[in-house]
């Protein structure tokens, strides 16, 4: 994950992953304003999209890289999946 993060680094849109079965949704998203490596915190946003509607968005997190690779890696072996942006940047929790 940490190598998926950096090529979303300089991405607003960060990386999607969405579980088939019921659309929940997750916006994995580093924050910018850290610059140390070693420190470097995510931002995990949580939701679903609603066709027609806004997102119903539901948390966001903030984890270090690490805790957010072991999630990511969880999820993808439940069978969650890469998606595209699922909601826009004006939409907030």
């Amino acid at each position: 994950m940490q190598g998926l993060l950096k090529q979303h680094q300089t991405s607003r849109e960060g990386l999607w992953i969405q579980d088939p079965l019921t659309t929940a949704t997750k916006r994995f998203h580093c924050d910018h304003k850290k610059n140390s490596e070693s420190k470097q915190k995510v931002f995990i946003d949580s939701g679903r999209p609603l066709p027609h509607h806004h997102a119903l968005l539901k948390s966001r997190s903030y984890v270090d890289i690490e805790d957010a690779t072991k999630l990511l890696n969880s999820l993808r072996d439940k069978g969650w999946i890469a998606v595209p942006p699922q909601w826009g940047d004006n939409e907030d929790i």
